[in-house]
């Protein structure tokens, strides 16, 4: 059984659907789901009643709620009670799986090669796993793109912006324009990103702020839209850089006006680590 397991149980019973318990933990509901069946699984019962649309409480549940809020309130009290003996010689870096595409891999390489007294890992994960592991603590640095607003940090630094681009096939009518705006892409099929990550965020808020809603919008992996594009005749909104990546001959990338930017951000959360993310900082940004 693990902490962040009784968190996300938490959560449902606050909103009693798994879409706003997951909407606030920042996971995708498959996610929430897979956490629940684990510590049902481990404790031999059920906790939600499954035949009822919300997520109602069995009697098992209810009971099991009450212990696990006296149960998380202590755990955040030992948590705050510890901080002050804590040492480090460990940093625990989290990212996007975007280091290659924006040239920091070799770069925090050096860094490790440079600090061998110190024991450096670095994960490269799903957006949601990143956020919620900078929450708990999993991390004491991380590379993304955005945080929510109640995630507190010591220090936040901005790395060069990428550009969201409209990748089409070749043949597709719109492939040989210099550019293309919103408004002309709003009729056909889009393909955008995972619900959970920070690209289709911005993506919605900006269709919002020029109230245009897609004729048709599904979301994959980068790696997999760029194959439904080829299947489809579609249009992905992705990173240029990522695009680079995942590059397919039978494929252009098309400027959108005005130009959408994409932060890469650096995140510190362990003010006790800030001399040290300083000297990282300072690597990446050169």
């Amino acid at each position: 059984m693990e902490i962040q397991q009784l968190k996300y149980f938490q959560a449902i019973t606050k909103h009693k659907t798994f879409l706003d318990a997951a909407d606030e933990m920042n996971i995708s509901q498959s996610s929430l789901s897979r956490n629940l069946s684990k510590l049902e699984k481990e404790l031999g019962v059920n906790l939600i009643d499954r035949s009822k649309r919300s997520a109602s409480l069995t009697e098992a549940g209810k009971i099991f709620a009450k212990d696990i809020e006296i149960l998380l309130a202590q755990y955040k009290t030992m948590l705050s009670n510890i901080q002050p003996f804590k040492y480090h010689d460990t940093l625990k870096i989290g990212s996007l799986a975007f280091l290659g595409q924006y040239g920091l891999n070799y770069k925090l390489a050096d860094f490790v090669e440079a600090h061998r007294e110190l024991k450096i890992s670095v994960e490269d994960v799903e957006e949601d796993i990143l956020i919620e592991g900078f929450r708990n603590g999993n991390y004491d640095l991380i590379m993304g793109r955005t945080l929510p607003d109640d995630i507190k940090v010591e220090c936040s630094v901005k790395l060069p912006d990428d550009e969201l681009i409209a990748v089409m096939k070749s043949s597709h009518p719109l492939a040989s324009k210099k550019s293309v705006n919103l408004k002309q892409i709003m009729s056909k099929s889009l393909f955008l990103t995972k619900p959970y990550t920070s690209i289709y965020k911005i993506c919605q808020k900006i269709f919002a702020e020029h109230n245009l809603t897609p004729a048709k919008v599904s979301t994959s992996r980068s790696e997999t839209i760029i194959s439904m594009i080829i299947a489809q005749n579609a249009i992905g909104l992705l990173p240029r850089k990522c695009f680079y990546i995942y590059h397919h001959s039978g494929l252009v990338a098309v400027p959108i006006d005005p130009v959408i930017k994409l932060p890469v951000m650096i995140f510190v959360k362990n003010k006790n680590i800030l001399r040290l993310a300083g000297d990282l900082i300072k690597l990446l940004k050169n």
